[in-house]
């Protein structure tokens, strides 16, 4: 193939990529798959906190979080996911039980991934979104819980610093 035709294909390539990674992550708040307006007030002037790790999270509170290094985090399980920030922070919670199973939202205003232990698992989400350029709001997580005590766990958080909320769908 002639050299013309290569850069032109490479440039191609290069674009589609591009656009992928673009696709990936959307702008702005009106960009979440749910509203998340009650998650983003929350969130705006968190009630509690800051809390360390091994603090109890409270329901359907904004809270803020103070993380540490990875390779000093106490978790329950290890992440389903390697932490890819560098520095890398992270911080296991305890949530109460639930009154009744349900499906739970959990949203961040940073980035980082979130499990969700619950009687020795960790839990599959069941549906995730996320935005940059949402003030206060980065990443909101579905799962289902069952009526019982369950520990959260942040890992991959490019700063000590995070905002929560842990709501009823």
């Amino acid at each position: 193939m002639p050299a013309t035709p290569r850069l032109l294909l490479a440039a191609g390539l290069m674009a589609a990529a591009c656009a992928g990674a673009a696709a990936a992550e959307p702008s702005g708040c009106d960009k979440f798959k749910w509203p998340i307006a009650h998650e983003q007030a929350a969130l705006a002037a968190p009630a509690i906190g800051p809390l360390d790790p091994g603090a109890a999270l409270p329901a359907d509170v904004g809270a803020q979080l103070k993380l540490v290094p990875f390779d000093q985090a106490k978790l329950a399980l290890p992440p389903e996911r390697a932490p890819k920030a560098s520095p890398s922070y992270a911080g296991s919670f305890a949530l109460a039980a639930p009154a009744a199973p349900g499906v739970f939202k959990v949203t961040v205003s940073a980035g980082g991934w979130i499990d969700i232990v619950q009687d020795g698992k960790l839990l599959k989400p069941i549906n995730f979104s996320g935005a940059v350029d949402c003030p206060n709001v980065r990443k909101v997580v579905k799962f289902r819980l069952a009526a019982a005590p369950a520990t959260l766990q942040l890992t991959g958080v490019g700063d000590p610093d995070i905002s929560i909320i842990v709501s009823p769908e």
